[in-house]
């Protein structure tokens, strides 16, 4: 079990459970239903996700050999939703758009299971990797990614940037010294990525109420200044605020310290560096820079909780889906397993 608190937090993860055996399966239906009734869910739309966390752990027990994960996400900004995202390290699938078409099947089955899945979600993503193209690459397998709106409106996510975001705690601990706070409308995206110093309950001190820095109308090096005092006294933190504008297609950003940023642009991913040193202690004064960021262009912030070896080729293909499945494969596959781990990804939807 993972719901350990609730939290402000942009997104939390509910539940992880594996699929071997019927008692997790069991486990996992029940903490589904729980949820989507807190949530506010129509009797319509729990059975929906039902169907699909079905089809999901169906799919994992035929073909992961027993190495498959599902996880439930409460997910908060911009708007309620449940997300089930699922991951295993099985043989993958060779020809997806193929697989995707009801009626194909390898199992003797009706072959519906995919398809249904993208039918029945508000928004999905289907990623795999195949283990016979696979052998200079970190992982292997198939991922699933299926997202249950709360509440409907009449345009939907229309005019909104696209983005994910993943936070844990290592060991799954009650205490995250990582945190992320998110502001959005149409016309702009800004965003607070800290991490406190080492982890557990120090750290996610150092870091609690950092968030309200983005109630501030002000320019992000004065933002950077204000949160540099407000660690003051605190063990530290290092951070980064990003402010995306939608207009002028362009994303501008300040940090501090050992923070990651990547710059995903026509088929290159650009480094981002920032000032060294630590928020609340003694570091370089740093200054805001801002960059091109046209449609379908990425930007990544993460932790050092996560490795920073992977390249564009590491996931071939997984760069044009959807954030929130970028945000929780690399969280789950680059994981350095010692620490909090945390990270936003964003993209602005075209016109």
């Amino acid at each position: 079990m993972i719901d350990t608190q609730r939290t402000a937090a942009p997104v939390q993860l509910l539940i992880e459970q594996s699929v071997r055996s019927e008692s997790g399966q069991v486990l996992l239906r029940s903490k589904l239903r729980a949820v989507s009734r807190r949530m506010g869910f129509s009797q319509v739309a729990r059975e929906r996700m039902e169907l699909v966390c079905n089809e999901i752990v169906t799919n994992q027990m035929k073909f992961a050999k027993g190495t498959g994960l599902v996880q439930i996400w409460e997910t908060r900004v911009p708007r309620p939703a449940l997300d089930i995202f699922a991951l295993d390290y099985g043989p993958g699938i060779p020809d997806l758009d193929r697989a995707l078409r009801d009626g194909f099947t390898t199992a003797n089955t009706l072959g519906k299971g995919l398809g249904a899945i993208r039918r029945l979600a508000h928004e999905s993503e289907i990623y795999s990797v195949p283990d016979e193209n696979a052998s200079e690459l970190p992982w292997h397998g198939t991922a699933i990614w299926a997202r249950f709106r709360a509440v409907e409106t009449e345009h939907g996510q229309a005019g909104l940037p696209q983005y994910g975001t993943c936070l844990r705690a290592y060991q799954d601990n009650l205490f995250n010294g990582d945190a992320l706070a998110v502001i959005t409308n149409q016309t702009q995206t800004r965003w607070l990525h800290v991490d406190g110093l080492g982890h557990g309950q120090e750290a996610a001190e150092a870091v609690k109420g950092t968030e309200e820095i983005l109630r501030e109308n002000a320019p992000l090096e004065t933002l950077m200044e204000s949160l540099d005092h407000r660690l003051r006294g605190s063990r530290g933190a290092v951070g980064l605020l990003c402010e995306a504008d939608h207009a002028q297609n362009t994303i501008t950003f300040v940090g501090v310290g050992d923070m990651s940023a990547y710059l995903i642009c026509n088929g290159e991913r650009r480094n981002i560096a920032f000032s060294p040193g630590i928020l609340g202690h003694d570091h370089r004064n740093p200054r805001s820079e801002s960059v091109q960021f046209p449609p379908q262009a990425l930007f990544l912030t993460s932790s050092d909780g996560l490795r920073r070896n992977w390249t564009l080729r590491s996931f071939p293909g997984l760069w044009r889906l959807h954030p929130q499945l970028i945000a929780l494969v690399l969280a789950q596959i680059t994981s350095r397993g010692n620490d909090d781990r945390s990270l936003f990804v964003i993209r602005t939807a075209p016109n």
